[in-house]
């Protein structure tokens, strides 16, 4: 069986992809206790998320229907936890106000292996061990995956922060250390100069 906060899972639907093996979310005990979940669309952007109070017997890789996308939502006027087990879901929403809601949802279970994504991240720890002092590089990136990790994102935080050097992932995550989003670059670039008009209007 398997248990966490919800919106994890939501949150890491909106980052999977539409052909397989990228088209799961996967659920994973974490050695030191909790809950990963992680997704990826065809290698363009990343979604690691860990509830260190969830559970897991087990790793599963489901494929998010529109169904248990909305169900598994997260709400600001209360709190949502999922228990998955066989194939079956189960979604209760805990409020102040009333009583509990609680929904069931039948969940698909893929035998597809995920994409080995924990070998990536491997080389990003890496990378951000030895981040330089000044990079010669800079990423470009797609708009609309930022776009789509900031909305995510929104659920649990107001402000967030951006990381990113060499032309490597953009590390997007807020306050609250249970989301991470990547973001891959479509290209490295030379860091751009200062466009000439800025330094005239600090000096005016």
């Amino acid at each position: 069986m398997l248990s966490f906060n919800s919106s994890l899972l939501s949150i890491a639907a909106d980052f999977v992809g539409t052909h397989s093996p990228f088209q799961t979310i996967q659920i994973t005990p974490a050695p030191s206790g909790g809950v990963f979940l992680a997704s990826t669309d065809k290698g363009n952007i990343a979604c690691l998320a860990h509830d260190s109070g969830g559970s897991a017997d087990e790793t599963i890789n489901i494929i998010p229907s529109k169904d248990l996308a909305r169900a598994t939502k997260g709400i600001k006027t209360g709190d949502r936890n999922i228990r998955i087990e066989d194939s079956m879901a189960v979604v209760t929403t805990y409020k102040k106000t009333t009583q509990n809601q609680v929904v069931e949802i039948p969940i698909i279970k893929s035998t597809i292996d995920f994409p080995d994504l924990s070998s990536a991240i491997t080389d990003c720890l890496k990378r951000w061990s030895m981040t330089p002092e000044t990079s010669e590089t800079a990423g470009r990136y797609n708009i609309s995956y930022i776009n789509k990790a900031i909305k995510s994102l929104s659920v649990f935080d107001t402000s967030i922060t951006f990381s990113a050097f060499d032309g490597g992932p953009l590390r997007i995550q807020g306050a609250s250390d249970q989301i991470v989003i990547l973001v891959m670059p479509q290209t490295a670039e030379k860091i751009p100069p200062v466009p000439w008009w800025v330094k005239d209007y600090a000096a005016k």
